[in-house]
């Protein structure tokens, strides 16, 4: 019994055979991003899985946790800005930049008239289509290129005046 902690093989735990999987049934194929369940899960792994001869300090893992609470606040609060941003366009008139098939910039121009979300990221419906945040140029009209240069764009500075002999120069 001196190998085996509580009907537990010592050797079995530290290897990882007893322990449980991470259920990661809601994230999306391919994504490489932790949320907080799966960090309260690796803590919970950590503390029953740890060599009892080198306990996991108490006090880590309590920073790790705040530390956590505090990216996932942060992120909540981003979330929240841009949602707030996105909303604040209704109504207002962008230019949306999108490439055609040539691969040509093709510049829309339009009235926001709702937000949301699609697939995690937030998107803005103009004339009835929905365009990612990220694709507006603009919140307002572009405006057009100038077709001529300008016939002297960097004129020649005028000359020094000469100093008026009346004045006395002071050293």
């Amino acid at each position: 019994m001196a190998n085996t902690l509580t009907g537990l093989d010592i050797s079995s735990v530290l290897s990882g055979a007893n322990s449980t999987t991470i259920n990661s049934s809601n994230k999306s194929a391919g994504s490489n991003s932790l949320d907080m369940d799966d960090f309260l899960n690796l803590i919970v792994q950590q503390f029953q899985n740890q060599d009892i001869e080198n306990a996991a300090s108490t006090s880590d893992m309590l920073n790790q946790l705040v530390q956590m609470t505090t990216i996932q606040a942060i992120s909540n609060i981003t979330d929240a800005t841009t949602m707030m941003y996105t909303a604040s366009l209704v109504g207002k008139e962008v230019t949306i930049g999108q490439y055609d098939k040539n691969g040509k910039l093709e510049e829309i121009v339009g009235t926001v008239t709702a937000t949301g979300t699609y697939g995690g990221q937030p998107v803005i419906f103009v004339d009835g289509k929905s365009y990612s945040l990220s694709s507006i140029m603009a919140v307002g009209r572009l405006p057009d290129p100038d077709p001529k240069p300008d016939p002297d764009p960097d004129p020649e500075p005028d000359p020094k005046p000469e100093p008026d002999p009346t004045t006395p120069v002071t050293t």
